[in-house]
Parts: C-alpha cells; sequence; structure tokens
C-alpha cells in the first residue's frame, strides 16, 4: 500500500494541473475565490471543485427568490434566512457539491478514482479481525496524501494565493473536522478565519 500512495501524489497534482487549466479556459475572466477537493466515505472517489465570485452570486440571486426563501426557512433559522435574503450571507460559498466548475466525468482525477476503488476492493480480501483497522489507515492516508498534493500545487501557484483551498468528503459525519483541519493547514490565518466564521454561521 506504501507504494501505492508515493504514486498516488503525484498522479493528483497532474491531475489537478490539467483539471485547473481546462477550468480556467472555461471561466475566463470569472474570479476563482476557493477551491476543493472532494472524496466520499469510503475514499474511492476524487474530483476538484472549483467556484468563482461570480458563479456565486448567480446561485445566490437564486436563493433570494421568494419560493426559494420560503423553502429555506423550513430548514434554516429565521435570521439565517433573512440574511441570505439581503445578500449579507451565502448559503453556497464553501459547499462544493453547489459549486459551478469541476474536472469532469472523463478527467484524470475520475481516473484515479478508478485506482481508488481498485485498491479498496484489494483491501475487503482483509480478514475480519484487520478489516476496520485496514481501512481506517487507507482513508488517514489518503486524506494526507491529497493534502500533500494540495501543499504542492499551492506552492506551484496553480490555485493563487487569494483562493481559500479545503479537503471535503461527501454526506459524512466526519466532514465538518476534514473540512476545518484541511482549511486551516492550506490557508492563511486571515483566510481559515474568514472559512471559520462563515462554516459556524452555516452549522448554525
Amino acid at each position: 500500500m506504501e507504494q501505492f500512495f508515493l504514486n498516488l501524489q503525484p498522479a493528483i497534482e497532474e491531475a489537478v494541473r490539467h483539471a485547473m487549466e481546462k477550468i480556467r479556459q472555461e471561466i475566463g475572466q470569472e474570479h476563482i475565490y476557493s477551491a476543493a477537493l472532494v472524496t466520499d466515505s469510503d475514499c474511492v472517489t476524487l474530483f476538484l471543485a472549483v467556484n468563482t465570485e461570480e458563479a456565486l452570486a448567480k446561485r445566490d440571486k437564486a436563493d433570494q427568490t421568494l419560493e426559494r426563501l420560503a423553502e429555506l426557512r423550513k430548514y434554516w433559522s429565521e435570521e439565517l434566512v433573512d440574511r441570505v435574503a439581503d445578500g449579507s450571507f451565502s448559503l453556497s460559498r464553501y459547499v462544493p457539491d453547489e459549486w459551478g466548475y469541476s474536472d469532469g466525468a472523463d478527467s484524470e482525477l475520475n481516473r484515479i478514482s478508478n485506482q481508488l476503488y481498485d485498491q479498496e476492493e484489494k483491501l475487503s480480501n482483509t480478514d475480519d479481525d484487520t478489516y476496520d483497522e485496514v481501512h481506517e489507515q487507507f482513508q488517514e492516508r489518503f486524506i494526507e496524501t491529497v493534502a500533500l498534493a494540495f501543499e504542492t500545487l499551492q506552492a506551484e501557484g496553480v490555485f493563487g494565493p487569494e483562493v481559500i483551498c479545503f479537503i471535503s468528503m461527501s454526506d459524512d459525519d466526519r466532514t465538518p473536522a476534514i473540512e476545518d483541519s484541511s482549511a486551516r493547514r492550506l490557508n492563511t490565518p486571515e483566510q481559515y478565519e474568514r472559512f471559520q466564521i462563515w462554516t459556524e454561521l452555516f452549522n448554525g
């Protein structure tokens, strides 16, 4: 498994470089403010999500319709929905699943996801006594590898110093902790503070 992760990090880096080239062509003059590498609860998929201030503004405008605000009030506090209505809070700012741009279905990251799935399948043959431990080790090593790749890409200037970066996990209880720890690690203290303030409001 050690060699798998040694090979995985540079593969992620190269895949993200190519994905960002494609995304930058797609967004034109729009301004990127955040990027996330997103996996699932089994750590067998990985995709790059990117959002721009312009794409966010369109989403925020859609959230400000009377029909949408009425729907939001079923799930969010009146105070938060009022802030969405007056434009002082964006529900989608740091929610990668709601963002406007990604690497796409035929990307190199999608092929890496296939490799992750194959590796996880091999681990499934582990005997029952060590299965949980082996899978936990695999997932921890995977998250660390993604973070290391992110750090390399940031040092190269692939995203830009103003872009807030973090790792996310779809539909999992661990998501807040993973996002918070990665945001702290990957950004300046000022950027992390902005992310944290938003997160606290979002999570109530």
